[in-house]
Order: C-alpha cells, then structure tokens, then sequence
C-alpha cells in the first residue's frame, strides 16, 4: 500500500511539475504574443482568439474527449486515468498562471517559450500518462508506428498551424511554428536524453576474462559475439554491451587494465528498450 501511494505521488509530481512549465510557457509568452501552440492546445487558443467570452480551460477540457477515448482504445486504461489526471492538473494550471512576459522581439519569445514548453513535455512524458490533447496522439503515434514522441507531436502541430494561417496574421502562423519545431527538438532532446547510453563493442584476445569481470563485478550486461578478422581469418570473440554515459570512463578503465591492446568502439544507443537500462515509456 505504501508503495502505490508513493508512485502515485511521484506520478502526480511529475504530471504537476510537466504541466505547471507547459501553462506558464502558453501563458507567459503564447497569449502576449498572440502565437498559437500546437495541438489541442493551439486549436483551444485558436477557438479562444475567436470566441474570448469561453475560458481557455473548457474549451481545452471539451476538446480532448474524443482524443481520451482513443488513449483509452490504442494505449490503456493506466494511461487513460493517469492521463485524466494529467488533463485536470493542467487544466487547473492554464487557470492559476496568470502573470504575463512581455518580449519586443517576437522569434525570442517562440524559441523560449518552445525551450520551455519541451522540457515540461518530457518531464510529463516521464511519468505514466500525459495532459492530453496531442501528447496522446504523439504516444499513439509512437506505439503504433515508432515515431519519437516530438515527431508525432510536430505533425499535429503542423495541421493546427495550417489552420491558423487561414484564419489569422501569416507572420504569428510562421512564428508559431518556429515554436512547435522548437517544442519537438526540446522534447526528443530531453525526453529522450534524460538516460543518455552508448553501445559499447569490445574486441580483444582476452574476452572472456573481461566478460567475467563485468559481469560478475560489475554487474554489467554483455553479449558474447561470433566473429572473424578480416585479415589473418581467425576467430574473434566479440563483446556487445549498452551502458550509461556516466559509466564509459569507468567501463574503458576496466577493459585496458585487463587488455591494453584491446579495441573499443563507443557508438550513441538513442533509444534502447530494455530491463534497467532501457528508457521504454511508462505507459
């Protein structure tokens, strides 16, 4: 029991914190601006530019109806709750900001405010659901298709966008969009950042001694490869492991003490499903 209560009050620290920087960002740069956010968030601004006697908050409330029902379809009913929770907690955040930054030079304000509404995506996305509106579609989009959750999102955005341009000054639909591009490049950055990892390979004549250290001293993962050198033929022993980015010192250290001669090649893993050290989403 104490440890539901526990991740439950992680989750919604998380949902709180994510959704407090994604409605201090729409508030305190989108609305002085008149930019337009992307997602269901740009189509609730759209509706509240046209229509400012209906709150910001119902009409972000009565839009993600149907989208909740697909989070419910295509993801599940954890996601689906804890993603309600998320939907109300920004919702009551949309409503309590009230404070707004003036800044003359409007491609800042879109570049800050993308920054800022980036790092509150990926710290929502963290957790085990969402605030709704285009964040269920970027994880419908990345559990159907594999597409990054900023990805998924831009797409959305861009068919809002289309819509402002329509309806409102060509330069704030060309500004909000630097903003939506901003938003996706902040978001894949931390979101998929925040467990930064290298795919290590390891060649060397004493494989299975470092194989054994790691493992049995390290508790580090390794895969044992077949291999044949490409000039002498002989067979090769190769090491595959992924480790964290704070741990490649570490790791390299260990190798040259035991074979200085041993070759290593350290290569980005930006997405790695897992037990440990995967960064596969919650949901």
């Amino acid at each position: 029991m104490i440890k539901i209560m526990k991740d439950s009050f992680l989750q919604t620290l998380l949902l709180t914190l994510g959704s407090s920087i994604c409605a201090f960002a729409v508030k305190a740069f989108l609305i002085p601006q008149g930019f337009l956010s992307g997602g269901l968030t740009g189509a609730a601004l759209i509706v509240y530019y046209l229509h400012p006697a209906v709150s910001l908050t119902t009409i972000y409330l009565l839009l993600n109806i149907p989208i909740f029902l697909l989070g419910l379809y295509f993801v599940s009913i954890r996601f689906f709750l804890y993603s309600l929770w998320g939907m109300l907690i920004y919702s009551i955040m949309l409503h309590l900001i009230t404070f707004q930054i003036e800044i003359p030079d409007q491609m800042l304000s879109a570049v800050v405010a993308g920054g800022i509404t980036g790092l509150g995506m990926a710290i929502i996305l963290r957790s085990r659901g969402s605030t709704g509106g285009s964040d269920i579609i970027g994880v419908i989009f990345h559990k159907l298709f594999s597409l990054s959750i900023g990805t998924g999102a831009v797409m959305i955005n861009i068919g809002v966008l289309a819509v402002s341009a329509l309806l409102f000054p060509t330069d704030k639909a060309l500004y909000s969009l630097i903003y939506a591009i901003v938003v996706m490049q902040a978001t894949n950055a931390i979101y998929h950042g925040m467990k930064k990892r290298k795919a290590a390979i390891i060649i060397s004549n004493h494989c299975d001694a470092i194989a054994n250290i790691l493992t049995h001293n390290h508790r580090v993962g390794i895969t044992k490869l077949n291999g044949k050198g490409g000039y002498g033929g002989t067979d090769k022993t190769i090491l595959f492991s992924v480790i964290h980015q704070k741990d490649i010192a570490a790791f390299k250290k260990l190798v040259l003490e035991k074979d200085p001669d041993a070759f290593m090649a350290m290569m980005t893993a930006g997405d790695v499903t897992g037990l440990r050290i995967g960064n596969q989403p919650q949901w």
